[in-house]
């Protein structure tokens, strides 16, 4: 019953989606759209998530200049609060700037972790996300003291 509902509805906004020539309306109907889809549609996996593990996380359909497309990213919540629908990660971006600032740490792609292409953790850019976003298991780091460290001087904690 309550499918048949949500495909009457996906097919409304689908219909609406075409008519509408407004720039704005077209995307907040996709945007709005891929967020039902995402909540009714998608199960969320059953996973068992690490902190400082990497997976690939959908990260689409944000506003402004958050960070879009599907892309690596650092699970820094602890194991005992990932029992909630959602975790804490912070996303990877491509390096490709001079400079790395306080906020970002350096990970150079190895065979060993499965990264395409050099990469920063850019902890400007944490964030709390479903567990419904994810997809693959990349990698786990192991050695994330240089991470720690650069946790503990963005929320000011003292050693």
């Amino acid at each position: 019953m309550f499918d048949k509902k949500i495909n009457r509805f996906k097919n409304l906004v689908e219909s609406l989606k075409s008519d509408i020539n407004n720039e704005f309306l077209s995307h907040f109907l996709r945007w709005f759209y891929e967020k039902i889809n995402t909540h009714f549609n998608k199960k969320t996996p059953n996973l068992k998530i690490n902190k400082w593990d990497i997976y690939y996380v959908e990260l689409w359909q944000n506003i402004w200049s958050e960070l879009n497309k599907t892309r690596p990213c650092l699970v820094i919540s602890i194991k005992k609060s990932n029992f909630w629908n959602t975790i804490i990660i912070v996303p990877l971006k491509s390096f490709n700037w001079k400079n790395i600032n306080n906020f970002q740490l350096f990970l150079e792609a190895t065979s060993d972790n499965n990264l395409n292409e050099d990469s920063i953790i850019d902890f400007s850019w944490i964030r709390q996300v479903s567990k419904k976003r994810l997809l693959d298991r990349v990698w786990k780091i192991n050695d994330f003291t240089d991470i720690d460290n650069k946790l503990k001087l963005i929320f000011w904690i003292k050693k």
